[in-house]
Order: C-alpha cells, then structure tokens, then sequence
C-alpha cells in the first residue's frame, strides 16, 4: 500500500474536531495478511493507526478547541497468572465519556505482553477508548491499533501475516519495545525511522518501554 493509496483511505476516514487524519498519516502501519479465497492464497493489506498517532490527534484536538481531555485511573478487571484486563476511561469536555478494554496474556502472549502486561494492556485500553471517540478511525480497520493487530499477527506464522509502513517493508515478530511500532530491517540491524528522520533500535541501544503513568492525565486550556 503505497502513501497514496493511505492518503486516498484517510479521506474516506471523518475528520474528528478540529484535526484530520491525513495530518497523521505518519503513524500509520499497514499489515499484510494472507487469506485462501477459491483455493488460492491473496495477499491482503490493511491501514492501523498507532497508538501515539491517536493520543497525538486527540491532544492536538483538545488543544485547539481549548477543551480538557482527562485519562483515568485504569480499572482492574482480571490480574491472575494466565492474564491481566484493564479499562481506562477517557474523558473529554467535547466528546464526553468513552471507555477502553484490553487483555495481557501473561502466559501464552508476546514477549511485551509477559514482560510488561500493565504497559501493553492500558495502552491498548486507551487506544480503543480514543478510537471510540473517532480517533484513528479508518475504514475497515474497527478499534484496533497497530499494536493490537501486531501483537495478534506475532502470534501466527510469520510466513501468514507480516507488518509494513508507508516507507517500506517490515516484520511483525520485530516491533520497537520503545515506541511499539514495526521495524525494518536496516544495514545496522532492525529499526524505524522516527518522524525527524533518525533510526531508532529499539531494545537493542537500551531502550525500555515508555508505559503511560497510571493516574489523571489532563490536556489543560491553553492561556490566552
């Protein structure tokens, strides 16, 4: 899927606010997926929207209507050994109350999901939470994030599904701890360009995952 075939995707997707999706079109991931049909094996290819391109949009939303956007403490529905399931509520002056669940699978998931499942599970919580607001929106792509199809295609033989973006080709089982979004193979190794041209390595330079503080975070109004 090249740029213009997603640019072409974001203007069928609605305009949230005072922002559009096309502004973000840098945090978009495109999966490729195979599926039978008739018999025979397609490739498949769908747009997602990072989790930080949506908090990205909904912050600069806010902002610019000076209205408040708060994220509330998470919910604990299930913390045994096998999983842990979260919900973050996201409130907003403009859009009102939305909510988010998302499941860790502590035993059976990927490497970030046993590493650190409150991180991945209130993360993936806000985006669907924000995506119920509109954010992130594309069509056929539903709640999910990048993430959360990304962590779903590491569980499938990587000969099934494999994860891209705008600027090349990538690996579902390689994904940034960091900043959680595919890598590409590079001449130094695996890795993603940031959005000011640098190569970032993920775990490999000692990064750790940047979990979203628990509590209530707020977008405040801007002062005159």
């Amino acid at each position: 899927m090249t740029r213009e075939e997603i640019l072409a995707l974001y203007d069928k997707a609605r305009d949230v606010g005072s922002v559009k999706h096309a502004d973000f079109i840098d945090y978009v991931v495109v999966l490729e997926g195979r599926r039978k049909v008739n018999g025979e094996w397609q490739t498949t290819e769908h747009a997602y929207m990072t989790i930080d391109g949506k908090l990205a949009m909904a912050n600069q939303d806010h902002r610019q209507q000076n209205k408040r956007l708060d994220f509330g403490e998470p919910k604990v529905f299930v913390d045994s050994p096998e999983q842990l399931t979260l919900q973050v509520t996201v409130t907003s002056e403009v859009y009102g109350v939305r909510h988010g669940i998302a499941t860790s699978r502590k035993k059976t998931g990927t490497n970030a999901e046993k590493d650190w499942p409150w991180e991945v599970a209130e993360t993936s919580a806000t985006g669907r939470a924000l995506a119920a607001m509109g954010y992130g929106l594309l069509p056929g792509a539903g709640l999910a994030s990048a993430e959360d199809m990304l962590r779903a295609a590491e569980s499938n033989s990587p000969s099934e599904q494999k994860a891209t973006n705008h600027n090349g080709n990538g690996n579902g089982n390689h994904v940034c701890a960091t900043h959680h979004v595919a890598m590409e193979q590079t001449a130094k190794g695996w890795a993603h360009r940031l959005k000011g041209g640098s190569l970032c390595y993920g775990p490999r330079n000692g990064s750790t995952p940047a979990p979203m503080a628990s509590g209530n975070h707020s977008v405040a109004p801007k002062s005159d």
